[in-house]
């Protein structure tokens, strides 16, 4: 790893020796298998591709219910617990460069136990989320041509992205570019074509503060539900964190282009909503088919032909490019689970002709077919809301541990907002939201805990195999 930035050098040189946390971060420094070749304009194109400037479009509907139609409200507000996350990631990648990122930081600072199961529920983020994409994408085509059904568009992705991922990062990044612009360019469509027909139809649609706010529906309980579906657009900002090894600024290219990317999608999230919901501020246009809610009102303004475009563009940016971000990010959380021993040895190769965990990447591809049978009946939302649970309970952690490490360990206590405050609110914005998530996200989540805690216990007592930081 990187040195320790100099903020936290001069806040240790009056504290006492340094813990075995610190130490271990220390030693660790150095051992980078990854090729440093990412700029900040890398990772803020692959974490955009990530959590997708489209990506309202395929849960909008769910959204709106929610939240009272005020969507864009919802947006608004999973941004805080973005943002006061994305503060508490930039302080531990310059204290903790590594690929495992939350995993890292909690091990060195909460001990290898509970370091784990930050790993553990990682995993569970990324391991769903694949499966999520090509549900969402599958669903937005088989609106338009329902005779392919579901989970043969999701098997048809997983073999797209299969044979992209295996070719490696610089393939990745090229294709990524692509589809950045084309999304960009699609969404400037359905502003353009939105504002025209809100402009023409004043009698049903109109620019209206009710669709940010609307006080007559407004309910803080079914508003904190939207978000913690919303926030799902939101989670993937976490991504950038696992490319710090392979970045050319490891310490400061990873926090810049986290809040970069953070301020661009509050606003292409939030703007995107409230466009739509000023097109059609009831909803009742789709009522009966909230999963294709945007492309219906898509249709609206601009007819079958900005639908369909819609929805193409949905399917092709989440089950193509943000479904290889992810398989390629949960390849490199394994690969740095395994080399640390908290996972079999064997994900813990690396291809250096391609830079990519090929083992790692392979269990993925395999456990993503037999999740799409699993999880494609439980529908978007509450799949959804599995993902988020691994997110939003790793968030916690995080913000957690920036007051343990900052506040307590090291007594920095001279910036009372970043160190204290801050992650404080962070945390608890975070736990506010996983607790609003549905009762299948949480038992979901509770179970995939308990067989992480089984099987770390298996691992460490039965087996005797000492389970060090990657």
């Amino acid at each position: 790893m990187a040195e320790m930035n100099t903020q936290s050098k001069k806040a240790r040189s009056a504290a006492p020796a340094p813990s075995g946390a610190q130490q271990g971060a220390t030693a660790h420094q150095g051992d980078n298998p990854f090729k440093q070749t990412l700029t900040v304009f890398d990772m803020v194109v692959y974490g955009l591709i990530m959590m997708v400037p489209i990506a309202p479009m395929g849960i909008y509907g769910g959204v709106f219910q929610a939240s009272g139609g005020a969507p864009a409200l919802a947006y608004a507000i999973g941004f805080i617990a973005v943002l006061f996350s994305v503060l508490s990631f930039a302080i531990m990648i310059r204290i903790f460069p590594s690929s495992g990122s939350i995993y890292t930081y909690v091990t060195h600072i909460m001990g290898k136990g509970i370091g784990f199961i930050a790993g553990w529920l990682m995993l569970l983020q990324y391991l769903v989320s694949p499966t999520l994409m090509y549900i969402i994408a599958g669903t937005a085509l088989n609106g338009f041509i329902p005779q392919i059904p579901v989970w043969a568009w999701c098997l048809m992705f997983l073999a797209l992205v299969s044979v992209i991922s295996l070719r490696g990062m610089q393939t990745t990044m090229v294709v990524n570019r692509i589809a950045l612009v084309a999304e960009l360019a699609i969404l400037a469509a359905f502003v353009g074509i939105g504002m025209f027909y809100i402009v023409s139809h004043p009698a049903s649609s109109s620019f209206s503060a009710t669709a940010l706010f609307n006080p007559q529906t407004f309910d803080f309980s079914n508003m904190m539900s939207a978000v913690s579906l919303s926030v799902l657009s939101y989670v993937g900002f976490g991504v950038i964190a696992t490319l710090t090894q392979q970045a050319k600024d490891e310490r400061e290219g990873p926090p810049r282009a986290m809040m970069i990317m953070a301020l661009i999608l509050v606003v292409l999230f939030a703007g995107q909503c409230f466009m739509a919901t000023c097109i059609d501020p009831t909803g009742a246009s789709f009522a009966h088919d909230p999963d294709n809610a945007f492309y219906i009102v898509a249709q609206m303004a601009g007819g079958p032909m900005l639908a369909l475009v819609c929805a193409v563009a949905v399917a092709l940016s989440q089950g193509i490019f943000t479904a290889l971000v992810t398989q390629t990010s949960v390849s490199v959380i394994l690969f740095t689970m395994a080399r640390g021993g908290s996972l079999p040895k064997v994900m813990g190769k690396l291809d250096a002709k391609t830079n990519v965990a090929t083992n790692a990447m392979i269990f993925v591809i395999a456990l993503s077919a037999v999740l799409i049978f699993a999880m494609q009946p439980l529908g978007i939302d509450s799949v959804a809301k599995v993902a988020n649970f691994g997110a939003l309970a790793t968030y916690t952690l995080l913000n957690v541990c920036v007051i343990v490490f900052c506040w307590f360990q090291n007594k920095q206590r001279r910036q009372l907002f970043r160190h204290l405050l801050f992650p404080l609110a962070g945390a608890l914005v975070c736990f506010a939201i996983l607790i609003s998530l549905d009762a299948v996200a949480h038992i979901v989540g509770i179970v995939w805990i308990v067989i992480g805690i089984i099987y770390y216990c298996v691992v460490k007592y039965a087996l005797h195999r000492d389970i060090k930081l990657g």
